[in-house]
């Protein structure tokens, strides 16, 4: 151990101090707000001390200490042992989120930017990709004789709808009850390798025009399969001007590497944490701090949040506000697969 218990309470003191007040911790100010029972000598000496082992630095000289990215780590690593060991549940997201049902973009869309506008930061959401969400029902409506519309519905409750043509049919229950029989439990990848097989299926329906079927199926699968080329949704990039130490080269940088397609790729190969300043190795973006989670349907992971923030934030509030997000997020993903 290379710090005492009292020097980690100075440590705990400075920093929180530093992330309230954006300024640099002075001893008087160490010992206004933190409970030692010594002279301001003994703090002064015990800030020399973690000045030495790097975990603060004074900008200059007879200036207070800020802490470095070693004390953060060492507050937020203390945070989360005092949240584990009192188990608090504080929601520090004021506002409801009400999310549309079925509209799987404007859910993610809305937790996006209802937890950038909380937490102050840039939030990166990792989409479920449709092409392996599972078809749960497929609703044929007749609008006249000659005209149908079908909707395919998913596990996630995601849906679209097509237009058909055809000649005209009485049978319309019976042709949606075959299709949901042949195609429910697929996955649209599968729907859509083994499309002409099960529209060779529906061949005894005579009446239905199959070519106008297979065309609308074909449809349907296209603008779903489009998903997958825009896989993350991000929200709150306006948040990088509210950091005053930023320069104009370095936000330069910071907007050309997030709208690069690397970004992406880097910010999801790293695990499930909390990343302080330098830890992350994303470039550029060594003054903010990064966390990433999952968020689940069931218990089956079906997509990735993760949030870039000033690293002097308060913590307390960004971990409670993401926490509320991810977990809003699977609760509405498994009530939609369990009411679809």
């Amino acid at each position: 151990m290379d710090i005492t218990d009292r020097q980690k309470k100075v440590l705990y003191c400075i920093v929180q101090e530093y992330i309230n007040t954006k300024a640099p911790v002075s001893s008087k100010k160490v010992l206004e707000n933190a409970t030692l029972d010594r002279s301001s000598a003994t703090v002064r000496n015990d800030m020399n001390r973690l000045m030495k082992f790097g975990y603060i630095y004074q900008p200059h000289t007879s200036a207070g200490r800020v802490p470095t990215d070693k004390g953060l780590r060492f507050y937020v690593n203390e945070l989360l042992k005092i949240r584990e060991e009192i188990k608090a549940k504080n929601n520090y997201v004021d506002n409801a989120a009400m999310f549309p049902i079925g509209d799987m973009e404007k859910v993610l869309a809305g937790a996006a930017k209802l937890l950038s506008s909380s937490t102050k930061s840039i939030v990166i959401i990792e989409k479920p990709s449709p092409l392996n969400l599972r078809i749960n029902r497929i609703v044929v409506t007749q609008v006249s004789k000659n005209f149908s519309i079908a909707n395919i519905i998913t596990t996630l409750g995601l849906s679209s709808s097509i237009p058909m043509q055809h000649s005209e049919i009485s049978n319309i229950e019976d042709i949606e009850d075959m299709l949901n029989k042949m195609m429910k439990g697929l996955t649209l990848n599968e729907f859509k390798t083994r499309l002409r097989e099960i529209i060779l299926k529906t061949n005894s329906f005579k009446d239905f025009n199959l070519v106008e079927l297979e065309r609308g199926f074909l449809e349907i699968t296209e603008k779903l399969s489009v998903e997958s080329y825009d896989d993350y949704l991000t929200d709150g990039l306006a948040n990088l001007l509210m950091n005053d130490k930023i320069t104009l080269k370095k936000l330069q940088n910071i907007l050309s590497y997030v709208s690069g397609e690397t970004f992406y790729e880097d910010l999801f190969e790293l695990d499930n944490a909390i990343y302080v300043g330098k830890e992350h190795g994303l470039r550029f973006l060594d003054d903010f701090s990064v966390m990433i989670d999952n968020f689940y349907s069931e218990s089956k992971m079906i997509g990735r949040v993760a949030i870039i923030f000033d690293k002097y934030s308060k913590y307390d509030h960004i971990i409670d506000s993401f926490d509320f997000m991810t977990n809003r997020l699977t609760e509405y993903f498994t009530v939609v697969s369990r009411n679809i």
